[in-house]
Formats: structure tokens, C-alpha cells, sequence
């Protein structure tokens, strides 16, 4: 009986232990910089163009508001074609350090632009080699 009381005290500490909400873990160290990769497919209702111009007002914006990040596109050749495709693009965002710029309306405005023109398939937060990042 003394067994079973003890093996029942035990399993009482250590169950909310087991059930209880951990931090997030920070994240890891980068001998580089770090940036987002998103894959990007353009809505059927919409152009590359449209998308392009949502890259443009975010770049704009974070020109004004932390200019030592540095964003582009990436334009993905078709397969088996010789031309880019007009429903898939890839965008790099670098981000050049510091805390992140209060969003305001304009950011707002960006974010609407890209929610128009596109849908995110895929987002990737990468550790970029020191020295393969665009310069600053």
C-alpha cells in the first residue's frame, strides 16, 4: 500500500509538469543573416504585375522605415520552358537587424496589395551564410 501511495504522490507532481506551457524556443544563433523565403502562387483573378507592385510598396516601406533590409523577387523559370512563369514567384526578404518598425496604414496598405494578388504556399525563416547576403 505504501508503494502505491508514493507511486500516486509521484505521478500527481509530475502530470501538471508534463501538461504545462513551455516558452517558445528562442531561436537559434545565425553566423549570418536572416531572412524569409516565401513561395508565392498569384490568384487566378490577378497578374504577376499586380504582385510585382505589392513587392514595390513593400520594399517602399520598409525603405522608409528600416532601410538596411533588403527585399527582392525571384522570378521561377517554367519547367521545360524559356520563359517565368506568371502564377509562381519567390520572394527574399533580408532582414538587416534591429527590432521590427511599427506597422502603420501604409503597411497595412502592402499587406492588402499582396493578400489581392497572391496566396503564401510556402514561408521559410533561413540562416544565410555570412558573406552570400546582398550587402548592406
Amino acid at each position: 500500500m505504501r508503494l502505491l501511495s508514493t507511486l500516486v504522490l509521484a505521478a500527481g507532481l509530475v502530470a501538471p509538469a508534463a501538461f504545462a506551457q513551455t516558452a517558445p524556443a528562442a531561436t537559434p544563433a545565425c553566423d549570418g543573416t536572416r531572412a524569409i523565403v516565401r513561395v508565392s502562387e498569384i490568384k487566378p483573378d490577378s497578374s504577376m504585375e499586380q504582385f510585382l507592385s505589392a513587392v514595390a510598396a513593400q520594399k517602399a516601406w520598409y525603405a522608409a522605415h528600416f532601410p538596411a533590409d533588403k527585399i527582392f523577387v525571384s522570378r521561377v523559370l517554367e519547367r521545360g520552358a524559356s520563359d517565368y512563369s506568371t502564377t509562381e514567384a519567390i520572394t527574399y526578404h533580408f532582414y538587416g537587424g534591429g527590432p521590427e518598425p511599427k506597422h502603420d496604414a501604409d503597411f497595412d496598405a502592402f499587406v492588402k496589395l499582396f493578400s489581392a494578388s497572391s496566396t503564401i504556399k510556402a514561408t521559410y525563416l533561413t540562416c544565410i551564410p555570412a558573406g552570400m547576403a546582398p550587402a548592406k
